[in-house]
């Protein structure tokens, strides 16, 4: 009995993590009508709760699948109300939640597969589509976890999918969940594990494979894009922990899905972390309606509506792809802190510019600094890890006064801005370094520096660097991929990057825990020019989006 207590509470605790009510009605969450077993090919059955709605319980219906590695109990008062609406509930436990020693790795079955290997998601879909209680329709809904099993289910294609809800997910773990820039993301993975109440042995499995090879193939969806064969609808956040698996995902799904579909997927980008379900602060700032709410709200109910009972709802006419374009915070005056729209992305008008590194400051034209600047390093004391895309510590634009005051810590910054500049898409830095003795990580951190002095982390990222790959006594180049954003930088601030060879716990320290000295060094010669890449809106390229009024959804 204390077990399945203990089970419970942790499943609350996660859902409370990765699931709350933002675009939904918040309801009590029910005792589901039934509990069934689902039958996979091998003869596994999967247990599932069944909600339906009230008065119909003897209607044939469109199911709506949760498919959760937290198990069926694990229930999101948002799915439930979907009941209100005439859908049938049916939140699932995947394989991995039914494994009481904690042993297997999650996720392992539940992608595409041959006839001979289990395919839980496809066998799920399209058991669902026959039951007593389906009309044939089988839908899918999920945030983080149940995103990625949603990721994972698609390719496979069951005849009987109708559309898919994917809100803030990876489509492929090692890229974008357990080994970004090949550096094992430690926070996030060893505290999502835990909760999942996986052994330590699988840590550690995960840990030993650093490299991508037939195993993570296994879990990247995007590299079958081409089967997705339903409209998927994509959500994200600028600082969420899978935002550029949320884009590509999104890119892949418009460019090489099936034919039919492909002028069907949405994507939508806000201001917003991995909770914004459940709290309206974005780091240290509080966002308003405005940014908590896209101009054309396409909730999962309208989304279902549209595609499973052809409801004319506004959905078909709402842009392809709304996004965010942040601005200073505080909501002083600049050209950003509003919404846009786009036919794709990332959308056209950006023109990428470099910034050279020179001493402490960010050039256009390459410099001739002839010194390198070393980088200490201290595995008792790294460079802690301050807001960012993080999932069990503090996310979100967070001032870096702590890590910019260290002296292990490299800054760059333009001058003052003399006006606003957008940065809308990838960020991409090239960093020559020296004196690599041993594998170490370079991290970068993109801020936005307030003429008061804040310096306010706007996007970030690492790449680990193996020692066994350099040979020569030549600086050798590292690209360093902080992902995307989109963010206007007002008149009077300064653009900085913050160059570091830790980012604890962010990024695991696990290959030189005791080690102290130097790191490496960051060349800025015109022979080894270290400069940051950035994706600049060209003012006359920047088309306004219409009216919000224009693009209202039927209620």
């Amino acid at each position: 009995m204390k077990q399945r207590l203990g089970i419970a509470f942790l499943a609350l605790v996660c859902c409370l993590i990765v699931t709350t009510p933002l675009f939904s009605d918040v309801v009590e969450t029910p005792t589901p009508d039934r509990v069934i077993e689902i039958p996979m090919r091998d003869g596994v059955k999967l247990p599932a709760n069944v909600y339906l709605p009230h008065g119909e319980k003897a209607a044939k219906l469109p199911c709506v699948l949760v498919r959760h590695p937290l198990g069926k109990d694990a229930v999101d008062p948002m799915w439930v109300a979907l009941t209100k609406r005439g859908y049938v509930l049916v939140v699932q436990s995947t394989r991995s939640f039914c494994d009481v020693s904690g042993r297997s790795v999650p996720y392992l079955t539940d992608g595409w597969s041959d006839e001979h290997k289990p395919a839980d998601g496809y066998d799920t879909v399209q058991w669902l589509a026959s039951a007593e209680f389906c009309n044939g329709v089988v839908s899918t809904v999920g945030v983080s976890a149940t995103g990625i099993t949603e990721f994972l289910l698609a390719p496979a294609s069951p005849p009987n999918l109708c559309c898919q809800y994917i809100e803030m997910a990876a489509p492929s773990m090692y890229q974008y969940a357990v080994f970004p820039g090949g550096q094992f993301r430690k926070e996030m993975v060893e505290g999502w594990l835990q909760i999942h109440r996986r052994h330590p042995s699988v840590i550690d499995w995960l840990k030993s494979r650093p490299c991508y090879d037939a195993f993570w193939s296994r879990f990247n969806a995007i590299d079958y894009a081409d089967q997705v064969r339903v409209p998927q609808l994509h959500l994200g956040g600028w600082f969420d922990l899978f935002l550029q698996g949320t884009l590509d995902a999104f890119y892949a799904a418009q460019q090489h899905s099936q034919s039919e579909v492909r002028h069907k997927h949405k994507l939508i980008v806000g201001p917003w972390g991995h909770r914004y379900r459940w709290s309206s602060k974005l780091g240290e700032f509080q966002l308003s309606p405005v940014q908590l709410t896209p101009p054309v709200n396409i909730t999962q109910e309208k989304w279902l509506d549209f595609h499973v009972k052809n409801m004319k709802n506004g959905v078909e006419e709402a842009p392809t792809v709304q996004y965010y374009v942040m601005g200073p915070f505080d909501g002083s005056e600049s050209k950003g802190n509003r919404w846009r729209s786009a036919s794709s992305w990332p959308p056209p008008g950006a023109e990428y510019e470099r910034f050279y590194f020179s001493s402490d400051k960010l050039f256009h034209e390459k410099q001739c600094d002839k010194k390198p600047i070393p980088i200490p390093f201290d595995g008792a004391n790294p460079v802690p890890t301050i807001g960012g895309r993080n999932l069990f510590v503090p996310d979100g634009p967070r001032d870096m006064k702590e890590v910019f005051s260290r002296n292990d810590v490299a800054s760059f910054f333009t001058e003052p801005l003399q006006e606003d500049i957008e940065v809308t898409g990838r960020l991409w830095a090239n960093i020559y370094v020296g004196d690599l003795e041993k594998e170490q990580d370079v991290c970068l951190r993109l801020v936005d520096v307030w003429p008061t002095g804040e310096h306010y982390l706007i996007a970030e990222g690492a790449t680990h660097v193996p020692r066994k790959e350099y040979t020569s006594k030549d600086p050798q180049l590292v690209i360093v991929d902080l992902w995307s954003t989109s963010m206007v930088f007002a008149k009077g601030h300064k653009v900085g990057l913050l160059v570091s060879a830790s980012n604890y716990p962010a990024y695991d320290l696990s290959f030189a825990p005791n080690e102290k000295g130097t790191a490496f060094s960051i060349h800025l010669s015109k022979k080894y020019p270290s400069s940051l890449a950035l994706p600049i809106m060209k003012e006359n390229m920047i088309v306004e989006k219409k009216e919000d009024k224009e693009h209202l959804l039927v209620q």
